[in-house]
């Protein structure tokens, strides 16, 4: 994906998601004088990506001058033969012109999409990858008091497998019994197979037994 970034506009909130750049995309920052420090972090996650990056500074300020220097590359790559969707990372609703015009008027439509941030924009490309999922999974709402609840419930989980396997050989490897037992629709015979999918047959079913003679775990699990 391509990201035009006007940063004078939108800021280091519109850098949300630069973390999630990688090394198919192509990234340029539109910046003035006044808007010419950006959080290391963020131009850290950048250059770690691995993507294409450039930066384009404004030379005499004037009112939309980026913007104008935005949609001026953005036509510049595209007669230069870019592909794939194109984001330009702004809060100014101008940008819909330039939407517009490539999605009507231009004899090739391009994909051309506004958003607030880079986060917005993979999730508004719509890619079907593995970090727009994942983007999707983690801006799920979720109730605050379920979510508490299985927090709490899957610490005291812990506890009691800690417990369990206190001094056996099984000690370090209570997270992957942990992940073993949790999880939806996960009957007796499943989590039983696993056990001996991961500890091997003797191992596995001496974890299966400490775990069903647990009270504690009954009502976790139908085991």
């Amino acid at each position: 994906m391509l990201f035009l970034i006007d940063y004078e506009n939108v800021g280091i909130a519109g850098m949300k998601g630069c973390d999630y750049l990688d090394g198919q995309d192509h990234v340029i920052i539109f910046y003035s004088e006044s808007s010419k420090h950006m959080e290391q972090r963020a131009l850290e996650d950048i250059t770690a990506s691995g993507c294409t990056f450039e930066i384009c500074k404004l030379c005499k300020p004037g009112k939309n001058a980026l913007d104008f220097y935005i949609a001026s590359k953005l036509g510049e790559l595209t007669g230069q033969g870019q592909e794939g969707t194109a984001v330009i990372i702004s809060n100014d609703s101008g940008f819909q012109a330039v939407r517009d015009y490539w999605e009507k008027r231009a004899a090739r439509k391009r994909r051309v999409l506004v958003s607030p941030s880079i986060e917005d924009g993979i999730i508004s490309g719509n890619e079907n990858n593995e970090r727009t999922a994942e983007l999707r999974r983690l801006r799920q709402k979720l109730g605050i008091g379920a979510y508490y609840s299985n927090y709490k419930e899957e610490k005291r989980i812990r506890t009691v497998l800690q417990k369990l396997f206190e001094g056996t050989e099984f000690e370090s490897r209570i997270e992957e019994i942990q992940n073993m037992i949790e999880g939806k629709e996960k009957s007796a015979k499943i989590i039983y197979l696993s056990s001996l999918r991961l500890f091997g047959r003797k191992n596995g079913l001496e974890v299966y037994n400490t775990i069903k003679s647990s009270g504690e775990l009954q009502r976790v699990k139908s085991i």
